[in-house]
């Protein structure tokens, strides 16, 4: 956070911070109506202002929260509730499960003829169901709405409320670091970390009585880059789309020269086309393309690289999609001119997007038409 001429900026981030009875709103450079409509496409999320009310920041934070927390639970649900194993000994003279050798021999040494197994039984009612739980017993009494949990939550939710109770007793954070997790139950373990924080009300605060510094912010450049993600699946369809983040091998910054080891792994924002052979690659910045700022080296050279890896014909088209915000009127010198090319021979676009879903997925298609 810095402070300028015209009052404080936080950057990329809006939210509420709270300290010694007071609450800091960081507010969006955009209006809340704009944010709102990215979580909308991006998120599936609606907000619903109070009748004859604009959307209040507090409103939106819980909404865009919630958001964010159904999101993550209904992809970590895909392939059923969060059942955990937990060890469990047995001792008996038979054996259940697996023999645990170390205290058979314990036992056998102290004269008792039994035999020490372990079994590993799946178990819903666990630190990571409690804290979905609770969140969403927290986050049910702060939002106006009954039909905020969408179709699947509503599903899910009374089988986890008959495991652990209506009201369980939320675990610790060591307890809940504890959880083993499997490849396929690995996507709960953001769902309990998120669901432990709003349960804590680390960002749902109606009132600020502590004497440190606590809150929730939330990353728009992060929101931007999953709406321009939508917007570019309207475009060009969204079995031609990746986003970066989800890519599991990518181009490698380093090798090494006497083995196969790769150094360092390069995962642009989104992809069009096959990942190995992309039409398109567009990395989102949340930041104002204008003079005498213009494009950040830093981002010059990050899209470059990205398409530095591709070099089989036809080559891939690089952009960086900047926000259109207020008062720009002027057209900056690397869109006037653009677009640009590498040395090796790839077009490169910097322009300003549209912050409305149509138009931008309009102004995307029409970017990479002509290449």
């Amino acid at each position: 956070m810095r402070r300028e001429l015209h009052g404080w900026k936080a950057g990329r981030y809006i939210g509420e911070l709270y300290r010694d009875g007071r609450i800091l709103e960081i507010r969006p450079r955009l209006d809340f109506n704009t944010i709102a409509a990215w979580a909308g496409a991006a998120l599936n999320l609606h907000v619903i202002p109070r009748s004859a009310q604009h959307v209040a920041a507090p409103t939106f934070i819980a909404e865009l929260l919630a958001a964010t927390w159904r999101a993550a639970l209904v992809d970590a649900a895909r392939h059923g509730p969060p059942g955990i194993r937990t060890r469990q000994l047995h001792v008996s003279e038979h054996t259940r499960g697996q023999l645990d050798v170390h205290k058979t021999l314990m036992l056998r040494a102290g004269r008792r003829p039994m035999l020490a197994s372990t079994v590993r039984p799946k178990k819903i009612d666990n630190p990571v169901s409690r804290s979905i739980v609770l969140a969403d017993r927290v986050l049910d009494r702060r939002i106006h709405r009954g039909d905020w949990r969408g179709n699947r939550v509503e599903e899910l939710m009374p089988r986890l409320r008959a495991a652990t109770g209506p009201r369980p007793v939320l675990p610790t954070w060591r307890e809940l670091q504890t959880v083993r997790y499997t490849p396929i139950t690995l996507p709960y373990k953001r769902v309990a970390e998120l669901s432990w924080r709003i349960v804590r009300h680390q960002g749902l605060r109606s009132t600020a009585t502590a004497d440190r510094t606590d809150g929730v912010l939330i990353d728009v450049a992060e929101l931007w880059e999953l709406f321009l993600l939508h917007c570019a699946k309207k475009a060009f369809g969204a079995a031609d789309v990746f986003h970066g983040t989800h890519l599991r091998d990518g181009h490698p910054l380093l090798r090494s020269t006497h083995t196969d080891k790769a150094f360092g792994r390069m995962y642009p924002d989104i992809v069009v086309g096959p990942v190995d052979r992309p039409r398109a690659i567009i990395d989102a910045k949340y930041k104002p393309l204008a003079e005498p700022r213009g494009v950040d080296r830093e981002d010059l050279y990050q899209l470059n690289a990205y398409l530095s890896a591709q070099t089989q014909l036809p080559l891939p088209s690089g952009a960086l999609g900047f926000v259109t915000f207020p008062g720009q009127a002027n057209e900056p010198y690397a869109e006037q001119y653009g677009p640009w090319t590498t040395s090796k021979g790839h077009h490169v676009s910097f322009t300003r997007l549209p912050v409305t879903e149509i138009e931008c997925a309009e102004h995307l298609r029409k970017l990479f038409a002509s290449r």
